[in-house]
């Protein structure tokens, strides 16, 4: 009980930060723009371009749910479009509304385990999707940035060191994933390391079960490495996939730019700027990056809009690239809910075991086609007993079960 209040009060916080993030740019930028202005700006915008920076948004949004999909094809899983766009929407819904969007992916998890979607194999396709997504999001800022670097120089206003850390926390998943690939023992002793200085600051109580979960989450990400590793074409797909989501994402600036009647800068300059700005705030720990954001707009943009449409400019692209997040999200997960009943009795467990029999295995999580007899195999049945196995490293390093006073 005590547990559920907490979590509800944390969600309470993180939408109220939101929302007051909101009206204190809104308040601020009223109070020292002409409100007159900023009405018309916001009355009189082109709305095809309007169309097209919304646009941007809904490839956005597909693709979120669409790439994983491709994930299941790939692994003979079973799922409708429909489903896996859905829970794409409840991901980003749960990401815009909680601290690093750390919300989104175990949401996720839970919402595809109703529709008969084995947690090893979500976990899994979520991996390689955020993988994708942060390849793809450095290999585009860095030719941005290559291509043009007096461009970036001349627009962040002596915030190019902001720019840098944004690509050196990026980046960190990134080499996390090749250090994986490398060797995994290096990176469980990396776990271990933190596991025990975070115990003895007393943020972990208990050592011993926290880092089973941990080397647990490292078993699902060590099964993503390798099949990244070994299907390179399968990657190369979804990776081109990611590419296209993310230059929808950074191109919606330019069509708010647009939609506001300017057209002196070319598409190239504003797309390389959004993704400037996007890299740069990402390392920033709150719900949808509130305040960094915006603020960054303000920073980034300063010589592209005029002074009386910059508010404007802020305030539309804001709505379609967080807030829309947030509404269709949100109507997602009401649907879900609304749906519960008709989606356990149509998929739930009875597809998790139609995937076991038709040859899925936990522990590589991939179905093999070759198998189609009716046992199911031994990793379906053994899931505990594995998960023990691997784990029983991290529990002797880590010190046992011992847990703070």
């Amino acid at each position: 009980m005590k547990t559920s209040n907490k979590q509800a009060l944390k969600k309470f916080l993180n939408i109220a930060f939101i929302v007051g993030t909101f009206v204190a740019v809104i308040f601020f930028a009223m109070r020292s723009g002409d409100t007159e202005q900023i009405k018309l700006a916001l009355l009189t915008i082109d709305f095809k371009w309007l169309l097209a920076a919304l646009g941007c948004f809904f490839v956005h949004a597909f693709s979120e749910g669409f790439i994983p999909y491709v994930f299941y094809r790939f692994q003979r899983v079973p799922i409708r479009l429909g489903a896996s766009l859905n829970v794409g929407l409840i991901g980003m819904y749960y990401s815009s509304i909680t601290p690093a969007a750390t919300g989104g992916q175990p949401m996720q998890v839970y919402a595809l385990k109703r529709h008969g979607v084995p947690a090893g194999v979500s976990s899994s396709a979520l991996t390689v999707k955020f993988f994708c997504w942060q390849c793809a999001l450095l290999l585009l800022g860095a030719v941005f940035w290559l291509c043009d670097p007096a461009l970036v120089r001349a627009n962040m206003l002596g915030g190019v060191w902001l720019l840098a850390f944004g690509f050196l926390v990026n980046g960190f998943t990134v080499f996390g994933v090749i250090l994986l690939a490398i060797n995994r023992n290096i990176l469980r002793a990396i776990i271990i390391f933190l596991v025990n200085v975070a115990h003895k600051l007393r943020l972990v109580k208990d050592r011993a079960r926290t880092a089973s979960r941990l080397d647990a989450a490292l078993g699902d990400f060590h099964a993503s490495v390798e099949f990244l590793t070994k299907r390179p074409l399968q990657f190369v797909i979804l990776f081109t996939l990611s590419l296209i989501q993310v230059m929808a994402m950074m191109s919606a600036t330019f069509f708010v730019y647009r939609g506001l009647g300017l057209s002196g800068s070319p598409y190239i300059s504003i797309t390389t700027m959004s993704t400037m700005l996007y890299i740069a705030a990402s390392f920033t720990p709150l719900p949808g990056a509130s305040g960094a954001q915006e603020g960054g707009f303000y920073l980034f943009f300063g010589s592209f809009f005029p002074e009386h449409l910059i508010f404007p400019a802020m305030l539309v692209w804001r709505f379609v690239t967080y807030y829309m997040s947030i509404l269709s999200g949100f109507t997602a997960v009401l649907y879900e809910g609304a749906h519960r009943k008709k989606i356990l009795s149509n998929y739930g467990d009875k597809k998790l075991q139609d995937i076991k029999k038709r040859g899925f295995d936990e522990k590589t999580h991939s179905a093999s086609p070759e198998r189609h007899h009716d046992d199911a195999p031994a990793g379906a049945h053994g899931d505990q007993k594995s998960e023990a196995t691997v784990a029983a490293p991290v529990h002797a390093a880590a010190g046992g079960s011992d847990t703070a006073d």
